[in-house]
């Protein structure tokens, strides 16, 4: 009878375990980069501006932490790409919003605008940090809400009692159908300060809605403020108008 060696099986059972390891590293991989996860949120919209008279897209993103990120329009052409890199990219992106270039009507005309972004299914599709495909869509519409009209306040109505100032405005009808869901109302003032450059109420209202009252305290005296109020349809298009007014010292 044969007798092995007490050190060759040792030997034997190393190198089987080492040969193991990379195999299952790799299989690991291969899963991860075969796994698909959908994008959380992942929405195209329009905004339009009436009283400046232009318009562009707004993007949004949540997902898991990604390398990469691309959205395709409704004919499958890539409009957007995403990548990040050094100490971002071991971290990956999360969320991410922003707005596209939005050149006024009398340069690219809103027929032109709505031809350069087609209605339809537009499809965000990404790359996760351990290789896993990320997959998501959002739905992008021609419905587009009419500007509000504006009530008050005005540029000419004079300088406003900072403790006491109620915005105002004119409700408007669904977008080619698509109703009204919201009013979204914002007060801005502008400063020169690096870390903070705008000091901002943002107010979500009901589509019934057609006044805020701005809170106590919130206005400065003396000071320049721009409001705008945005119409938000089903699909998320939003139109806003927009003007100015000054407290008095």
């Amino acid at each position: 009878m044969k007798i092995q060696k007490p050190w060759l099986v040792l030997l034997s059972v190393t190198v089987a375990v080492a040969l193991a390891l990379p195999s299952q590293a790799g299989d690991e991989k291969h899963r991860s980069r075969h796994k698909v996860v959908e994008i959380s949120d992942s929405r195209i919209k329009f905004e339009i501006n009436s009283t400046d008279e232009d318009g562009g897209i707004q993007v949004f993103i949540d997902a898991e932490p990604w390398r990469t990120m691309s959205i395709y329009d409704p004919m499958d052409r890539r409009i957007f790409r995403s990548k990040t890199a050094g100490s971002i990219g071991a971290n990956g992106g999360t969320e991410l919003f922003f707005e596209s270039g939005e050149p006024e009507f009398s340069e690219l005309s809103l027929e032109e605008l709505l031809e350069r972004f087609p209605a339809g299914t537009y499809h965000f599709r990404g790359r996760g940090i351990e290789g896993e495909r990320l997959v998501g869509s959002g739905v992008l519409t021609h419905d587009l809400p009419d500007g509000p009209v504006l009530v008050y306040p005005l540029e000419d109505s004079g300088l406003l009692d900072p403790g006491n100032v109620t915005l105002m405005w004119e409700g408007v009808g669904p977008a080619n159908g698509s109703p009204i869901i919201a009013y979204q109302v914002l007060v801005v003032q502008e400063t020169e300060l690096v870390a903070l450059p705008k000091v901002s109420l943002d107010v979500m209202m009901p589509p019934t809605a057609r006044s805020l009252i701005v809170p106590p305290g919130f206005l400065l005296p003396d000071t320049e403020y721009e409001w705008e109020v945005l119409a938000i349809e089903s699909g998320g298009n939003q139109t806003l108008s927009s003007a100015f007014f000054m407290t008095a010292p």
